[in-house]
Formats: structure tokens, C-alpha cells, sequence
């Protein structure tokens, strides 16, 4: 993908009426999911999308809420830093990304859903897969119309382009 600049930089953004659905989504999981796991899952399933606009913005709020840049860095890249992140953790974050890769029916198996309900509860596990979906959302509408990072107040450097590497 080139991300030189072209005559497509400039896209039509989405109108607010269209946004309003979504602006609901967002009032929803803001006010059931918590904090940490929202951070969790916007930062993991923004980095798995490849939406650096998301990316930059979740590193930003992560940080604001005390979140170390390798904390952020365990939550974008948990695979490769599964020590660093706890059982419950872990749960939250391979739901986002069976949900995020999703491919029929099999793509969040039994054992993973009923993980999540242990850590969270069922009502926590609904609560999760709208968070999930809210974020997936977000990053496709970004990556679409081509958010820049750069026009999010209160960057810093390493929140566009990360010190330490997921």
C-alpha cells in the first residue's frame, strides 16, 4: 500500500448522520467494559488491523492511564509477550483476536468463550464482543477514509511510531 501523498489523501469523510450508530457502539462498551480491558482490546485489535490512526490515538490513552510503553507494547504484540500479561489477560486478548480473524463458526471456539466467561462472566463476554466489534469498526472507517495520526492532539512520538517494537 502506498501511503505517498496523492490525490486520495483527501477522502470523503463519513457524515454524521452514519456516525451515529457508531457514536452509540461507543457509548455502550465505554460504559460496560472496563478501562484496562478496553485498552487491551483497542490497542491488540487496532495493531492486528494495521489502523495506525487507532493505533496512535489507544497508545495515547493508554499512556494517559499510567500504561507503560512496554505495557502497550505486551497488549499490541501479546503473543510474543505472553509472560508479561496475565491469565485473564491473555483470555481478553485472544477473544479479540478470534473475533477480529473471524472465519465461520469455528473462529471462537467453545474453550476460549468459556475461558472468557471464567475471567469475566457471561454478561462480561457479551459485553467484550461488542467492544471488539466497536473497535474493528472503528479501524475499518479510519483505514478507509485514511485518518493521519498527526491530526490527534496530545501525541507524542512514540505514540505514531513506537520506541520499542511490538
Amino acid at each position: 500500500m502506498s501511503t505517498s501523498p496523492g490525490k486520495n489523501d483527501q477522502r470523503t469523510q463519513i457524515s454524521a448522520g452514519a456516525m451515529a450508530p457508531m457514536l452509540a457502539l461507543e457509548a455502550y462498551s465505554r460504559a460496560r467494559v472496563s478501562r484496562h480491558d478496553s485498552h487491551l482490546v483497542r490497542l491488540r485489535v487496532s495493531a492486528v488491523n494495521g489502523c495506525r490512526y487507532c493505533l496512535a490515538m489507544h497508545r495515547r490513552d493508554a499512556r494517559r492511564d499510567g500504561w507503560s510503553e512496554s505495557r502497550i507494547a505486551a497488549a499490541e504484540n501479546w503473543p510474543a509477550h505472553a509472560e508479561e500479561v496475565s491469565p485473564a489477560e491473555r483470555a481478553v486478548l485472544s477473544f479479540a483476536d478470534a473475533v477480529t480473524h473471524i472465519d465461520g463458526e469455528d473462529s471462537v471456539p467453545d474453550d476460549l468463550w468459556d475461558e472468557v466467561v471464567r475471567h469475566r462472566g457471561e454478561k462480561g463476554a457479551g459485553q467484550l464482543v461488542m467492544e471488539i466489534v466497536t473497535i474493528n469498526a472503528w479501524n475499518r472507517i479510519a483505514i478507509a477514509t485514511r485518518k493521519d495520526p498527526a491530526t490527534l492532539r496530545g501525541l507524542i512520538p512514540s505514540d505514531i511510531e513506537p520506541v520499542i517494537r511490538p
